[in-house]
Formats: structure tokens, sequence, C-alpha cells
């Protein structure tokens, strides 16, 4: 799983086609948590999302969550929120689901609080399991469930096609009415989701300056190869435009000492927990920055500074 951290992670306000997009934005924090809603009002202040577009949920502050709690305490909860504001137009179908025709709500944006992760859960009703690794599975991020809230369906297990993969298009312009993109402001500390916030503010005002740091592997095992193709491509589509890059494809990955000096974007795989220069305390970003790791856990934690990627890399 390819895991885009984006370090100024935040919902744009304006597409290229100017159309304003604080009305299609709403942002979702955990009442129960005090310091969500704090950085959901923050967030919401910044952006010029008005409050009407804040929705609180009672729900658990625990990272990982059951399906029957995701259900109950934020997918239903959010459905009544959105019937009604009338954000969806609903329609009533013959076997009693309901179906959105029209969403006028196209970016959810998730705070820090929020639960991350759904369990797996047996003999859940309606659900159809395949043979297949990805078809037997309905453990989900609290964030690709979301995405697809809209659908109404009780079949979780396996994935579905995202329409707005390879599209070419704002998300404005995508015809089905039940995609919605989902962010998540979120990290081990409140402190660092607000920097996160006026740093992708200060990124949007003055550009995003500094250089682009592409670790390869020189991978060539099991079908890892590909890994190493994305890298290079990044590397040489980064310089057409114009980025100074840094490219190194040696099978260790970038030295603790080695000195990634106004890194702007990191391209990078594959260790299972930061290292190299990015572990160091005193090691920054650029304001905005944005940095990817490919690594199948890369995010399965967001709250501890020392685990995996996601956590570290945010702090």
């Amino acid at each position: 799983m390819a895991v885009l951290l984006a370090l100024g992670a935040a919902v744009p306000m304006r597409a290229a086609s100017e159309q304003p997009l604080q009305p299609a934005t709403v942002v979702v924090f955990n009442s129960n948590d005090r310091e969500s809603s704090d950085l959901a009002k923050f967030y919401a202040e910044k952006r010029g999302i008005a409050r009407d577009h804040l929705v609180p949920l009672a729900c658990s502050t625990d990272e990982e969550i059951s399906r029957d709690d995701y259900d109950r305490t934020i997918a239903g909860p959010l459905r009544e929120r959105f019937k009604e504001r009338k954000w969806w137009t609903v329609r009533e179908v013959a076997d009693a689901r309901s179906t959105v025709t029209a969403n006028s709500i196209r970016f959810v944006a998730l705070i820090k609080g929020m639960p991350l992760k759904i369990r797996g859960a047996d003999d859940y009703p309606g659900d159809k399991r395949t043979g297949s690794p990805i078809g037997s599975r309905n453990d989900a991020s609290v964030d690709s469930e979301l995405a697809l809230l809209a659908r109404f369906s009780p079949e979780i297990s396996g994935a579905n096609t995202n329409p707005y993969f390879q599209s070419y298009r704002p998300i404005n312009e995508i015809p089905d009415a039940v995609f919605m993109l989902v962010c998540r402001l979120d990290a081990p500390s409140g402190a660092t989701v607000r920097r996160m916030i006026t740093d992708a503010i200060e990124a949007e005002k003055n550009g995003l300056w500094g250089r682009a740091y592409v670790d390869g592997a020189h991978n060539t095992s099991g079908g890892l190869q590909i890994g190493d193709k994305w890298l290079a491509e990044i590397s040489d589509q980064l310089r057409k435009v114009g980025v100074p890059v840094v490219y190194d494809d040696a099978p260790e990955i970038f030295a603790d000492g080695y000195p990634l000096g106004d890194c702007a974007l990191y391209y990078g795989w594959y260790t299972n927990t930061v290292a190299g220069p990015f572990a160091h305390p005193a090691f920054r970003f650029r304001p905005g920055a944005v940095a990817v790791h490919i690594q199948s856990f890369s995010a399965s934690t967001l709250r501890d500074p020392g685990a995996n990627w996601a956590g570290p890399l945010v702090t």
C-alpha cells in the first residue's frame, strides 16, 4: 500500500476552475475529545468553512474500533446529518435501501481524535466474501469507508473501483455522486496538526520551495521492481518541470547523516520503521512539504511519533 502523507494536509479551497470549495467540505471531529473539537474549529476558521459544516460525532477515542462501533457512532449519525442538512438527494428503492442521486459534499476532513481503523467482522449481515486475498477481508480504514458513505451497502468486503483515479478531472466534475474525497488532519500531537494547517496555507500563498529527494532501492525481487520504476519515473517527471532532484537508487536508504537540506518533496521505500535522517529529532521538512513512503504498514498508527513512517514524518 502506498501511503501519501500530506505534511501540509488540507483541502484546497479553490479548484482549477476557481470554484470555492468551502460549501462542498465538511469537517468531522470527535465530540468526546476536547482537542478534536478545538482543532476542527481552528481548521474551519483558517479555511473559511461555515460552522454548520462542522460535524461532531460522539465516538470512541481509540484508534481502532469494531465494525459495529463504526456503523453505530460514525456512519449512521453522519448519514443522518447528510440527510438533515439536505447535502444528499436521496431516493428510496424497492429493497428499502437508500440511493443517493446527488451530493453537494465532495470533501470530508477528519480531525485528530477520530478513529483510524475498523477491525474485521465475522458474519456481517449482507456481506459477501470471495476467496481472494482482498475479497476475503472486511477490515478497513475509517477514511476509505467514509469515501463511500453514500453507498448504503452491506457488502463491506473487498475493494471498490476508485472513479477519481487517473480521471484527470476535478472532483466536482466526477459524475459519481456517491464518491467523496476524504483527508485526515492527524498526527501524534495537536500542535503538529495546527502546524500542518498553517504550513499548508503558507505554502499555498508563497509557493512550495525546495528540493525533491527520491530514494529508490534497486530492488528487482518478487515483483518489487515496479516500485523502483515508479520512483525513477517520479525523478524524471520532477526534472522535466524544473524541480531540483536528488535521486539515489542504491539498495540502502539515505544514511543517517545524509544532508536533506530544503526538503520539500520526499519519495522512498521500503523499510518498516522511520530511519536515516528522518529519524533525527532536528530534521525538518519545508513548510507544506509532501512525503510519500511506500510500505504496507506506513500508517498503521498515527499516534506514535516513533512507529512506522506516518507519525514520525509529520512530527
